[in-house]
């Protein structure tokens, strides 16, 4: 596959700056890398993941040997998402290759320039028995998961989610359902605003906010929120050389319906009372949204009841410690990712045991994914499994539970009708002493 990669490597990175506006080392140190990384990752572990896991033999037990043994589930089903069409489509697929499956691939409909080199790339590189690439839209992904598969790995929106679950228990397929929701960063007076911008400015400019684990919204102490805002300003125009509009480094919104959705959501804050501290500029023509930072929003609005999944960054003020985990609850559903800017571990602690997340980054933001040996994965609305490096070698296998009689006499047998006198008195001692 890595060769597959290097072969297609230059219309990859065409395709995703003409259906995202990624530049080039955007697009290699969040597609490519990661990609290399993860064959590199699995080749590297997947002779000790294979291996007959020998597990003990309690005494009633006696004369048996019990181990897990790791099979493929079958042929598997991956629907990816478009905000990161070609790490998000290759990473199940190559786990689920890893654990010996079949695969067919429906890759990013929005993407379609990304999606048609993946598809070339993968019925160039391995066999059509191995895996089978369906290009569509929604049509083709619900007629795919009405089929009976083995285990469908979705990646995507919490409504469409819903949907592929419900397609799913027709045949009781098995899932892993990555999706999304509203990831809070926490951010206290305990920390420098200046080193904390320049982690939130680059979470959430970052392939300009179409991220699923990118901050969604602020709860800054009110002490600093006059600086943090400042500083995040001053980063961005730092990272984008003051004119963001004309940067190659930011990219754009995906697709027409998407700039419409989150135009709407900024025109909905405004109506209701929020204010721009930042940005707010736009062009349709060219799907650009600056970042833009919004004060004084409150939960009613549409920005603080669904995922943003763009350039938009309500922030929220608190100056009780108590009141942010009560805030983070009353948000709709459990967010993917949560980020805790503080040095107080006191508050660390407090603030990690009052919450629910998929994920946690504490002094970072997006980075937790990276780590292979992290399994990555939502809660209740966010998702369901897991995935990441040996997380998702076991999602796409059966770890089959093995017993086999080891010794010629085991104690398996007194446990055999008919119990006379002597047999129920050593049941009554086994149940009272072992």
């Amino acid at each position: 596959m890595l060769a597959g990669l290097r072969a297609h490597e230059s219309a990859l990175l065409a395709a995703l700056h003409r259906d995202l506006g990624k530049s080039e080392p955007e697009a290699r140190l969040t597609e490519f890398f990661p990609i290399r990384k993860e064959i590199e990752y699995m080749r590297k572990h997947l002779s000790e993941w294979m291996r007959p896991d020998r597990r003990a033999t309690p005494i009633q037990l006696l004369g048996t040997r019990s181990e897990i043994v790791t099979q493929p589930k079958g042929v598997v089903l991956v629907i990816a998402p478009w905000n990161f069409p070609l790490l998000l489509t290759m990473k199940p697929v190559i786990a689920a290759l890893a654990a010996g499956n079949r695969v067919v691939v429906k890759p990013p409909e929005h993407t379609p320039e990304t999606s048609k080199v993946m598809a070339d790339w993968l019925r160039t590189t391995l066999p059509p028995e191995w895996v089978q690439v369906v290009l569509g839209g929604p049509k083709e992904a619900a007629a795919l998961t009405a089929m009976p598969f083995d285990h469908i790995f979705f990646t995507g929106g919490t409504d469409t989610g819903r949907k592929v679950m419900r397609a799913a228990a027709e045949h009781l397929t098995p899932l892993t359902l990555e999706m999304g929701g509203k990831s809070p960063a926490v951010v206290d007076a305990t920390v420098s605003p200046t080193q904390v911008a320049k982690r939130l400015a680059w979470g959430k400019a970052l392939n300009a906010g179409q991220v699923c684990i990118a901050p969604d919204y602020l709860l800054v102490e009110a002490s600093v929120e006059a600086d943090l805002v400042s500083a995040l300003v001053s980063r961005w125009e730092y990272c984008f050389t003051g004119d963001i509009a004309s940067s190659n480094e930011y990219g754009r919104i995906v697709n027409a319906a998407q700039f419409e959705r989150l135009k709407e959501t900024l025109d909905d804050a405004l109506a209701k009372g929020a204010k721009v501290l930042h940005g707010g500029k736009y062009d349709a023509e060219m799907r650009f949204m600056e970042p833009t930072i919004l004060g004084g929003v409150t939960l009613d609005m549409r920005v603080m009841q669904e995922e943003i999944f763009g350039p938009l960054l309500p922030v929220m003020t608190w100056s009780d410690p108590q009141s942010v985990s009560k805030t983070i609850s009353e948000v709709k559903d459990q967010p993917l990712s949560m980020y805790i800017f503080s040095r107080d571990k006191n508050r660390q602690r407090q603030w990690l045991e009052s919450t629910r997340s998929g994920t946690v980054g504490i002094g970072e933001t997006v980075v937790q994914i990276a780590n292979p040996d992290l399994p990555f994965g939502g809660i209740q609305a966010s998702g369901l499994g897991r995935s990441n490096g040996k997380a998702a070698f076991d999602a796409f296998s059966n770890k089959r539970s093995v017993m086999r009689k080891a010794l010629p006499f085991t104690a398996v047998p007194l446990s055999y009708p008919p119990f006379g006198p002597a047999k129920t008195a050593l049941a009554r001692w086994i149940s009272r002493n072992l």
